[in-house]
C-alpha cells in the first residue's frame, strides 16, 4: 500500500465531520420521535473515528519525517501551530456571532458572559481536568488530540511492528488505559487510535494482510469489551472504510480538507442559523433549514479554511527542521 495516496482518509474525515454535524443540529432542533433524529442519534461517535483516522495520520506524518526522540520539540510546534490558531479563532467568533445576536429582536436579552480564567484554560485544554464547561462541547476533543500528540513524541519509535512484540505490548497498555475510568485522558480512548496504528503498520509494509486482520481483530475485541457495540461499530466501519474505499469522490475529498474548519464552526455557524431559522419563520420545515444551515456552514468553513487554517499549515511547514 505505501506510496499511494489515501482518498479514504480524505473522504472520511469530510464524512465524520458531517456526521457530527448532523447529530448536533438533529438532536437540537428535531422533535425526538423524528426519524431523522433517529437515524442521526449516534452521530456523536464521529469523534471517536477522528480518533482512528489521528491513529493512523499522525505515525505517518511522523514516519516519512524519520522521527526519533530529538525532534519532539519541532514536532509538537508544528502540529500546535496547525490546530491552536483556528481553535482561537473559533472561540473569537463564539463572541463574535454573540454579539451579532443581540441585534436580533428574538436575543436582545443575550448576555455575553465569561471570565478571563475560563479563556486561559481554553487555552490550555484543561477543563475537563478542572471540571468547568467549554464554551462548545466540540472542544473537549482537541484536548485529547493534544495529549496524544504529547504521547506519541515519547512512544512512536516503539510502535513500528518490525519490533513486533514490543509494538503489540505498547498498544495493549494504551488500549488498557480505557480502565482508568478517566475519560479526560486519552488513555480513555487507547482503543480507538490503536486501531488506526495497526493500519498505519499495515500502510507502510510493516504488517501483511493477515497480520493486519489479526491486530485489527485484536483492537475490536478490546472496543467492544472496553465500551460497547456502538465504539465497534465505528471503529470496524472506520478500518474498513480506510482499507477498501479509495475511489475519489471529490465533494467528499474538499470536505474531508476543510472538516477541521467545518467541526470547529459548525456550532458557531450552522447551529446559530438554525436557532435563527427557527426563531424568526417558527413554520419552516425542519428539513429545509437543516440543508440552510449545512449549507451555510460548508461555505462559512471554505472562507475559515481559506484565510485561518491554511495559512497556518503554511505557517508549521517553516518550522520543519528535517
Amino acid at each position: 500500500m505505501q506510496g499511494k495516496h489515501l482518498y479514504s482518509i480524505d473522504m472520511l474525515r469530510g464524512l465524520v465531520a458531517l456526521l457530527v454535524c448532523l447529530y448536533h443540529f438533529t438532536e437540537g432542533f428535531f422533535p425526538e420521535e423524528h426519524v431523522f433524529r433517529f437515524i442521526f442519534s449516534k452521530g456523536y461517535l464521529g469523534v471517536e473515528i477522528f480518533f482512528v483516522i489521528s491513529g493512523f495520520v499522525i505515525p505517518f506524518t511522523m514516519y516519512k519525517s524519520q522521527y526519533v526522540h530529538s525532534k519532539a520539540q519541532n514536532f509538537m510546534l508544528k502540529r500546535l501551530i496547525r490546530i491552536e490558531p483556528p481553535y482561537w479563532c473559533s472561540i473569537v467568533l463564539i463572541f463574535i456571532i454573540d454579539y451579532c445576536a443581540t441585534f436580533f429582536k428574538h436575543y436582545k436579552d443575550k448576555e455575553i458572559d465569561f471570565e478571563w480564567t475560563e479563556l486561559l484554560y481554553h487555552l490550555l485544554h484543561i477543563n475537563d481536568f478542572l471540571g468547568t464547561p467549554w464554551l462548545k462541547g466540540i472542544y473537549w476533543s482537541l484536548a485529547i488530540e493534544i495529549q496524544y500528540y504529547l504521547l506519541m513524541a515519547v512512544i512512536f519509535p516503539f510502535l513500528l511492528f518490525r519490533k513486533t512484540w514490543t509494538a503489540t505490548l505498547v498498544l495493549f497498555c494504551f488500549c488498557m488505559g480505557r480502565w482508568i475510568n478517566a475519560d479526560e485522558l486519552v488513555l480513555y480512548y487507547g482503543c480507538h487510535f490503536a486501531t488506526g496504528i495497526v493500519l498505519f503498520n499495515y500502510y507502510i509494509g510493516d504488517l501483511n494482510t493477515k497480520q493486519v486482520w489479526i491486530g485489527l481483530f485484536i483492537c475490536f475485541g478490546l472496543t467492544f469489551w472496553c465500551f460497547d457495540i456502538y465504539h465497534l461499530s465505528a471503529v470496524v466501519g472506520s478500518s474498513i472504510f480506510i482499507l477498501y474505499f479509495n475511489k475519489m469522490i471529490r465533494p467528499l475529498v474538499f470536505l474531508g480538507k476543510i472538516s477541521y474548519s467545518f467541526y470547529l464552526i459548525h456550532i458557531q455557524i450552522g447551529w446559530t442559523l438554525m436557532d435563527v431559522l427557527r426563531r424568526t419563520y417558527p413554520d419552516s420545515k425542519l428539513f429545509q433549514n437543516l440543508l440552510i444551515s449545512i449549507a451555510a456552514t460548508i461555505f462559512a468553513s471554505w472562507i475559515f479554511y481559506i484565510i485561518i487554517e491554511k495559512p497556518s499549515h503554511r505557517w508549521a511547514k517553516k518550522w520543519d527542521t528535517d
